[in-house]
């Protein structure tokens, strides 16, 4: 199983598939986006480490701006799914900011059936969770349906994960420092001890 993670920043992949990515970490490939620097850069090199990832990329595309050129962002997702040849792609969720949004909405465009022969479909399509945003710019019809289940030593490797990223973290309340109780209440509801949350755009079963 080939999975690739499309994440906006450095912390999204952590964020939202941090759980997957721990459970997986051979079968999975994390691309990120925009540029955010060299501190988070460094910190998104230990949260990998932490979750056992060790092929990703950093495209170092401009941050806050990723969908100012919309066909070339899809063109970049074509290239990284021509090469990769993932059996499942995940996107973010398009809440509140602007990266997220356009991620999610070239990331639908590269998931299409193609003319060209040299493009790659994937059958699977998800979109994420990032906790840290909980408004949408405008309605989707994606619903919280499919429930990864974790274990406590996964759900643990996550929240570590997060931590790497200090510079993001801020002090008090916050979803960053509350991972392992925002997965209980995920996985709870569903009978499970821990869990993280997909919506499901696509499934292609064979």
């Amino acid at each position: 199983m080939r999975r690739l993670i499309l994440s906006p920043h450095m912390d999204d992949e952590s964020m939202g598939c941090g759980g997957l990515l721990a459970r997986y970490p051979g079968e999975c490939r994390v691309v990120t986006f925009a540029d955010s620097g060299p501190v988070r850069a460094a910190e998104q090199v230990r949260a990998l480490a932490v979750l056992g990832v060790r092929d990703y990329r950093n495209l170092g595309l401009p941050d806050g701006a990723l969908g100012e050129r919309m066909a070339e962002l899809v063109g970049v997702i074509d290239a990284e799914v021509r090469h990769y040849r993932p059996h499942e792609m995940y996107l973010p969720f398009p809440s509140l900011h602007q990266d997220h949004i356009a991620l999610y909405e070239a990331g639908m465009r590269a998931s299409r059936i193609s003319m060209s022969e040299s493009h790659w479909f994937t059958r699977n399509v998800l979109v994420y969770d990032v906790a840290v945003y909980d408004l949408t710019l405008y309605p989707t019809d994606l619903r919280w349906n499919v429930f990864q289940e974790l274990t406590e030593r996964e759900v643990e490797l996550k929240a570590k994960a997060c931590l790497q990223y200090a510079s993001e973290t801020p002090e008090g309340d916050h979803p960053m420092t509350a991972i392992k109780e925002l997965a209980a209440a995920v996985g709870k509801t569903r009978k499970l001890p821990y869990a993280e949350q997909y919506a499901l755009v696509r499934q292609v079963r064979r």
